[in-house]
């Protein structure tokens, strides 16, 4: 998956960061980092030239443990424009840096060197695993445009010029994803001149369910590195959160490797097709044996947390007027794409957890499934770790969840020590929201620790010789509750 997508926001820069991990025969492995900088948000003075330009200055750092494995500082300037009153065009920067393979601890600052406010500094934990040892794949690069290249420059790659699209989020202007990636050591597992075939398709984040008209394939000979630079057209894809996929795999259909990376799309235009939903035949299926309208209106209400946007879309739209066979169908065709040996065993499995989740998380005002609390649960699963705050009048009552491996529902792809923070704001023991989490498509409050404050410090009886909470006590409290779960 392409390691990283955040959005550094300083008081004035406004810039979008994105890497991937690259690997090449000789030299091993590095990380590109693709840095675009909002033209508008950075301060302009008059240069040399008469002219007005904006600079900043950003630094990268890439530690393991106190030892700094590699670091780069450099001053990045915008185009240059006649006044300030004009628009001012966005400005891109992309860096190579040779990084063996391991974990590394990455920070980058931003600075605007015409401005007195202080500088963004952020931190991500990078992960390369490219060896020469095994088939492996690189990062998957998302492009804004492509072309044949001319001369050599900073952009060039496997011969084209790659303009990277420093974002995982679509929007509804953008009809087409065109993405690079490289795949290596083929030959290590397949006979030279034997071609295999690389499968590349979008399947449903939270499903794992394959989109079939966004999918497919390239046959290539066998060699140490092949690239793949493909697109696809994204006009018909509902508005949701995806996976972009690819597969290596031999003559045999046998799966050599796979690559996933996380994006997002929003576009209200396109729908779940109702042509297909009304096509499943639901006669002698379990869900023909569902006769109520008002229980089957539940049981599709109880699937939002398993649902794909489009799904949870068509769920809203067209099954408000009740229809009973409209309603069976979707049913029996939502547990069909997910498990089509066994629809029923599908159902009864989940409508157990759903069960469980009323009864912890629920109550005669909220469904289990419509909490916070409830709907991790159902998406994700039960957390390896559940941590409870216990009396402390100086915050919020809040919860972290963790989980050492968070499988999304789709085979070969799992995220790694995960977190959930959920609060409560009013004291209420259901109404837990949450409030910070560090899983892809998750709110992120990187400030969740102050938010979880309480206004004031509790009274303090003179009598008592037991010091007051201090904002540090209750920062320790909490990273030990963060670092040590229980």
């Amino acid at each position: 998956m392409v390691l990283f997508y955040n959005v550094a926001l300083a008081k004035d820069i406004s810039a979008f960061l994105s890497y991937a991990a690259f690997m090449t025969p000789d030299k091993g492995p590095y990380l590109e980092t693709y840095l675009s900088v909002i033209g508008n948000s950075v301060t302009y003075k008059k240069n040399g030239n008469g002219r007005y330009q904006g600079a900043i200055e950003v630094s990268l750092l890439f530690k393991q443990g106190e030892e700094i494995k590699a670091a780069r500082k450099y001053k990045l300037l915008s185009p240059e424009v006649d006044d300030t009153l004009t628009g001012k065009a966005n400005f891109i920067d992309q860096q190579r840096i040779p990084l063996p393979a391991g974990a590394y601890d990455f920070e980058i600052k931003i600075a605007d060197k015409n401005s007195a406010n202080k500088p963004f500094i952020g931190n991500q934990k990078v992960n390369i695993d490219l060896t020469q040892e095994k088939v492996c794949i690189s990062d998957i690069e998302f492009l804004e445009s492509y072309k044949k290249s001319t001369s050599q420059n900073m952009l060039t790659k496997s011969g084209y010029d790659l303009v990277p699209y420093v974002s995982a989020f679509y929007p509804e202007n953008l009809n087409k994803i065109a993405f690079y990636s490289e795949l290596y050591n083929i030959g290590k597992v397949l006979p030279a001149k034997q071609k295999y075939v690389i499968m590349y398709y979008i399947e449903s984040f939270e499903t794992g369910v394959k989109m079939t008209k966004f999918s497919n394939f390239s046959k290539q000979p066998v060699d140490n590195v092949n690239i793949l630079l493909a697109e696809f057209p994204i006009g018909e894809l509902p508005s949701g959160n995806y996976n972009l996929v690819l597969e290596a795999r031999d003559q045999t259909n046998q799966l050599l490797v796979i690559k996933k990376t996380f994006f997002q799309r929003k576009n209200l235009k396109a729908k779940l097709d109702t042509a297909d939903v009304k096509s499943v035949n639901v006669a002698n299926s379990f869900v023909s044996k569902i006769n109520s309208k008002d229980t089957l209106a539940e049981y599709i209400r109880c699937l939002r947390p398993v649902s794909s946007s489009a799904e949870k879309t068509f769920s809203e739209n067209q099954l408000q007027g009740k229809d009973l066979q409209l309603m069976q169908q979707y049913f029996l065709n939502f547990w069909v794409s997910r498990n089509i040996g066994n629809p029923e065993k599908a159902w009864d499995d989940y409508h157990q957890h759903v069960r469980y989740v009323q009864e912890k998380f629920g109550n005669s005002k909220i469904r289990g499934y419509d909490t916070d609390r409830g709907r991790v649960y159902l998406q994700y699963g039960p957390p390896d770790q559940r941590s409870e705050s216990g009396l402390d009048p100086t915050v919020h009552p809040y919860e972290i969840w963790q989980y050492y491996k968070l499988v999304n529902k789709a085979d070969h792809f799992a995220e790694t020590n995960r977190l959930f923070i959920f609060y409560s704001p009013h004291y209420l023991g259901y109404d837990f929201k949450l409030i910070h989490s560090t899983a892809l498509g998750e709110v992120q409050d990187q400030d969740w620790q102050q938010r979880i404050q309480t206004s004031g410090v509790p009274n303090k009886n003179p009598a008592d010789d037991t010091p007051t909470p201090t904002q540090d006590d209750f920062g320790n409290h909490v990273n030990d509750l963060l670092n040590n779960p229980r």
